[in-house]
């Protein structure tokens, strides 16, 4: 089976500043995928090459196979779905917003009224079918931008920061529209999200940006700053690790290998901090607790083990991880 995307040497350039360097990257089909990163990491730029609204000034990209070197084919135009972080929709109503968009994509208008129906039946919006898009909410807009963006059934979505801007009923909302969309048959869903644990939640699987460049490193508790030796400098802490890279710029500790307790441990592991424990947070079936220590930490527990633990907002806990387990890159 082919890829949905294979991208080779790819560089993009910004003011002579490479803004994304990717040498290889391979998107499998029927995958639901998180692109993950902080702002500035290369997240959009990605997501537009794969919409192919821009190119890179170095590199290939491949579509279900085929090397796109100029414009899409129509049929390679229809694979394609996209929603903007900040989707913008005519005036009129959302029919008359999706239907437009039924028209670009060359689908035959005898068409139009069962495809506008599933697409708005899918992003939950029937009842608003002729509001006019003006009158929509933040949460409403988004889902109408994703119906336009589905009505002709392409095989892969694209959504840039969909979550952006949105209350917790919505980002509630949105996340189960994903979910739905991404058990159908035949379909590729990439979201971007600087909230790590959200999309490791939703996704099948992640891909993860740094400055431009993919890696495989856990994104959560990523911290920069300068290696010296087997002791990274992040500014504020100095942290152990085993792995020794001269050119290192960065670390990532996975929140699963933190151990938290009331006080330090006697054990071998040679990262102990102290610090005040600033949020906990339900994440799924885990609990998510923020650990200010001069840098922020997060650390993923179980409901036993916050009660056994009996933590509240504002304590003072110790939190400690092998140097194995500190990613370096």
């Amino acid at each position: 089976m082919t890829n949905a995307y294979q991208l080779s040497d790819i560089q993009v350039y910004r003011q002579q500043k490479c803004i994304l360097d990717i040498p290889e990257l391979e998107i499998q089909h029927n995958q639901c995928i998180a692109l993950l990163g902080d702002n500035g990491a290369g997240k959009s730029t990605l997501l537009d090459l794969l919409a192919f609204l821009h190119r890179p000034e170095q590199g290939s990209i491949k579509l279900n196979g085929d090397v796109v070197n100029r414009s899409l084919s129509v049929a390679q135009r229809r694979c394609i779905g996209y929603v903007s972080q900040q989707p913008f929709l005519l005036s009129g109503t959302i029919t008359d917003n999706i239907r437009l968009a039924l028209k670009l994509q060359g689908v035959e208008p005898k068409q139009y009224d069962k495809l506008i129906t599933q697409a708005l039946d899918q992003v939950s919006l029937t009842p608003l079918a002729d509001q006019t898009a003006s009158t929509l909410s933040g949460g409403q807009l988004k889902r109408a931008a994703i119906a336009r963006a589905i009505a002709h059934q392409p095989s892969v979505l694209l959504l840039d920061e969909p979550f952006s801007h949105l209350d917790q009923s919505h980002i509630k909302q949105l996340e189960n529209i994903i979910e739905q969309l991404a058990q159908q048959s035949s379909k590729t869903i990439i979201f971007s999200t600087h909230d790590r644990l959200q999309g490791a939640a939703l996704a099948d699987t992640t891909i993860n940006l740094v400055h431009g460049t993919v890696t495989k490193s856990p994104l959560i508790n990523l911290f920069h700053g300068q290696l010296n030796g087997h002791v990274f400098d992040t500014g504020h802490l100095q942290i152990h690790t085993t792995n020794q890279q001269p050119h290192a710029k960065h670390i990532a500790i996975d929140p699963d290998e933190i151990i938290i307790s009331p006080k330090v441990l006697d054990s071998s592991m040679r990262n102990h901090f102290r610090g005040r424990l600033i949020a906990i947070t339900e994440e799924a079936t885990t609990i998510r607790l923020t650990v200010d220590c001069g840098e922020r930490f997060h650390a993923l527990i179980s409901p036993e083990s916050l009660n056994s633990l009996n933590l509240k907002l504002g304590d003072m806990i110790y939190l400690s991880f092998k140097s194995t387990a500190v990613s370096v890159f």
